[in-house]
């Protein structure tokens, strides 16, 4: 399993709920059509409260069995669109491809 995951910064003039709104309602339908995908997740930064605001404004994380199948998913028709719509909502976006490491829930050893 490889993870994709996308570090993002909102379109400049664009508010916070425009940004939210359009990712969730405009964007994540065209990402999730893209084949290969085994699983998609957004975060939406919030408040951060007594911390420092991070240089982000949200994060994505995309599933993919192994690098083909992400490359093939990304270089879909699919792919294309979510990728030309990205210049809707965002001034920038960047990738870290991953390999994840569940620490908690701990997995029972078999």
């Amino acid at each position: 399993m490889i993870k994709l995951v996308a570090l993002v910064r909102k379109k400049r003039g664009m508010t916070a709920g425009a940004f939210r709104a359009y990712w969730l309602e405009t964007h994540a339908p065209l990402a999730a059509a893209i084949p290969g995908m085994r699983g998609y997740r957004i975060n939406i930064a919030g408040d951060p409260g007594d911390m420092a605001p991070a240089g982000y404004d949200g994060s994505a994380e995309i599933w993919f069995d192994d690098r083909a199948s992400m490359e093939a998913g990304l270089g879909s028709p699919e792919g294309d669109i979510a990728g030309d719509d990205t210049v809707h909502f965002t001034e920038s976006i960047e990738f870290l491809v991953t390999e994840e490491h569940v620490i908690l829930p701990k997995v029972a050893a078999s």
